[in-house]
């Protein structure tokens, strides 16, 4: 019923298609973009084919899409007075669009790739007419309009057409370096089409060569490819081809089950068309097995597919074949029958080999039945045809024997450059190896270098808790306030700015693995802590120990700002060997980097001037904001700063002054320039004693 029903729905559509198109008034050129169909059998496929590209043509808004759409007819349609029309309707088109836009440009690069395609449509038609010089003209124009658009795909279709020119004319080398070059082209562009089509004409043609291994190489590829692209009627093809090579080397059960795999992917997409070299090998391998009704079973569907599509190649082997069934079964009538309609064939069509083995089965048929005339004529043609055959198998011989050694050729330079990789990537790991325990060793460094300095801060934390319980006791006990004051300086030098800073730069420096410098840098301020430890111990030091104890401190500092700060100390060089009370200059230096100099962001300087007349004169010079704009800053911050060490040093030398009727202490200079502060500078006056007598020297 459901069968009925369908076919009633097919007539009804058929009869729907032949008035709707045998009404269509096919005459107008501006519509269609071509003339003449009106003089063209047209089927309903080709009529709905034009109909729709037409429709589809005119409502585009971009030439591209334009041509885009045309050439899509081009590839659909399959009636030879209807496409090659629209192919130079395109061709014309693009080559008027061409001269329209500026060259180099991206539409210009666009309308080559369709004057490209176009002269490949001609060629295309000249090469199914069999005119393969014209054919291979129109070829190489359409290559150079693809090569200088940059259109691989392009350039990789018509490598692989001319590729199949030269294998017909028997330049067999030419063909397997274009057909190459073309599958070069399209793997390079991850072209899965191209490649399978490029692949599955390497594959057949290695096999005409006898070279398996090659061969078997391509059909693999055309498989993956055709998979890949989905192009089951490629890929069922291949199937049936592979097959072909195990059947050359009787390996009967594999060719077997890859024949039966590609006929049921054919038979899935419904390329019943492209069955014809599956149904031979089929039937191949039961001749060989000698299953006479199997062999010509699948011969007889060979034939049928291949006169049902017009395919002469394929009907002289079946009817060859079938001859030889028929011959074996001793039926030579129908033996004969074949071979002769094979025969003819094969002559109409010019096919040499074919005319060989025809000829070969009518000598061998007559030869059976008596007929010796006819046997020796049809075996004398097989003979003359068979040294030239021979002669072209020899060639094919040396040319797959040079074929066979470039192959190995190529294997050697494959095997030693990944001989050569595995080197440099055996090289490659072993720098690394070395890198990751240069990094292990460094971290190691790091690592003791952090323990170290644990250690050390350890023990100046536990210095400074010394010194903060003397200051106590001290302050406890108001015997002696000058011995206070000293203390007081001390815990003011020592003070928690400082040092947060100086371990901070030496953390960084840690961190950022300059092990030399972070090393400098504790030295440096384990030194400065040392020396003021010692100068906390005694009442008077000696000038050139505190000039000292300066050169480390600004040292340190000059680690910290850089190369932001730079410092100068000039003494004279007659001071006298005498002796001053310890930590006065020192917090004064730290006050003008930090008021002064830090809030300043380049080119900061710090001069110490330092001499001798009745008191020792230190003269502290800074190119800082000035105390003014310092004083703003603070107020802005809400950080009214009130330096406990200046404040100290200044009662301490009140006390002096009292106690020794000199004229000391601290004085204060705001440098101006053009109205504007550009620095200050502080000038200290200290008493000096001589060490044996502790007197002031006045």
């Amino acid at each position: 019923m459901l069968g009925i029903q369908k076919l009633l729905i097919t007539l009804i559509f058929t009869l729907w298609c032949a008035v709707t198109f045998g009404q269509q008034n096919w005459s107008n050129t501006n519509y269609f973009l071509v003339d003449s169909l009106n003089e063209i059998a047209l089927s309903s496929q080709d009529s709905t084919l034009i109909l729709t590209t037409v429709n589809e043509y005119h409502s585009a808004n971009h030439d591209t899409s334009k041509l885009a759409i045309v050439e899509g007819l081009i590839d659909a349609c399959w009636n030879d007075k209807v496409w090659p029309r629209y192919n130079l309707y395109m061709l014309k088109k693009a080559t008027e669009l061409t001269d329209q836009v500026e060259i180099g440009s991206p539409e210009w690069r666009r309308y080559l790739y369709y004057k490209g395609s176009g002269n490949g449509g001609i060629g295309y038609k000249f090469d199914v007419l069999g005119k393969t010089d014209s054919a291979t003209v129109y070829y190489l124009k359409a290559l150079s309009y693809f090569e200088e658009g940059n259109h691989p795909q392009g350039e990789s279709l018509i490598y692989d057409a001319l590729a199949t020119i030269y294998e017909l004319k028997g330049d067999i080398r030419r063909a397997i370096d274009v057909y190459n070059k073309s599958l070069q082209i399209a793997e390079e562009n991850h072209d899965s089409l191209a490649i399978a089509n490029v692949a599955v004409s390497l594959g057949d043609l290695h096999g005409q060569l006898r070279n398996f291994e090659l061969s078997k190489k391509y059909y693999r590829l055309t498989m993956a490819a055709a998979k890949a692209s989905n192009q089951k009627r490629i890929e069922g093809f291949a199937y049936t081809s592979i097959a072909t090579d195990y059947y050359d080397n009787y390996e009967l059960d594999s060719a077997k089950k890859l024949t039966r795999i590609g006929l049921q992917i054919l038979d899935e997409s419904g390329n019943e068309n492209a069955k014809g070299n599956g149904f031979n090998m089929l039937g191949n391998i039961a001749f060989f097995q000698n299953d006479l009704d199997s062999a010509r079973y699948y011969f007889e569907e060979m034939l049928n597919i291949a006169s049902q599509n017009k395919q002469p190649e394929d009907a002289i082997m079946a009817h060859s074949n079938l001859s030889r069934v028929e011959y074996e079964a001793k039926n030579y009538s129908q033996a004969k029958h074949h071979a002769q309609i094979g025969y003819s064939i094969a002559n109409a069509n010019s096919f040499p080999s074919l005319i060989s083995r025809t000829s070969k089965d009518l000598a061998a048929i007559y030869a059976t039945q008596g007929n010796g005339d006819s046997a020796y004529k049809y075996m004398l043609e097989y003979t003359t045809l068979n040294d030239s055959i021979k002669n072209v198998a020899l060639k094919n011989e040396a040319l797959k024997q040079a074929i066979e050694y470039d192959y190995e050729k190529q294997q050697a330079i494959e095997r030693a450059e990944h001989k050569a990789e595995l080197t440099i990537a055996e090289e490659r790991e072993f720098r690394q190896r070395i890198i990751i325990w240069g990094v292990v060793i460094i971290l190691i460094l790091i690592s003791i270098a952090l323990v170290m300095n644990f250690f050390r801060l350890k023990t100046i934390r536990n210095q400074k808790e010394a010194l903060n319980q003397a200051y106590h006791e001290l302050e406890l006990n108001k015997n002696d306030k000058i011995l206070a004051s000293n203390l007081k300086a001390l815990q003011a030098q020592m003070n928690p700015h400082f040092i947060f800073n100086a371990l901070n730069s030496i953390q960084t420096l840690v961190l950022h693995g300059d092990v030399d410098s972070s090393y400098d840098y504790i030295n440096k301020f384990a030194l400065l802590i040392r020396e003021t430890l010692n100068s906390s111990e005694q009442e008077f030091i000696p000038i050139n120990k505190e000039i000292e104890t300066l050169e480390t401190y600004l040292k340190l500092e000059k680690l910290r700002f850089r190369d932001d700060f730079n410092y100068t100390i000039n003494t004279t060089t007659n001071l006298p060997a005498k002796y001053i009370p310890p930590m006065l200059i020192q917090p004064f230096i730290e006050n003008a980097l930090k008021h002064g100099l830090f809030h300043k962001e380049t080119n900061r300087k710090l001069t110490v001037t330092i001499y001798a007349t009745d008191t020792l004169i230190c003269e502290i010079e800074d190119n800082g904001i000035g105390r003014e704009a310092s004083r703003k800053m603070n107020q802005k911050k809400n950080n009214e700063h009130r330096s406990f060490a200046v404040s100290s040093i200044s009662k301490r030398l009140a006390l002096l002054q009292e106690k020794l009727k000199v004229n000391i202490g601290i004085e204060y200079e705001d440098l101006m320039k053009n109205n504007e502060a550009c620095g200050t500078k502080v000038t200290i006056r200290i008493p000096m004693y001589n060490h044996s007598s502790n007197k002031a020297n006045n």
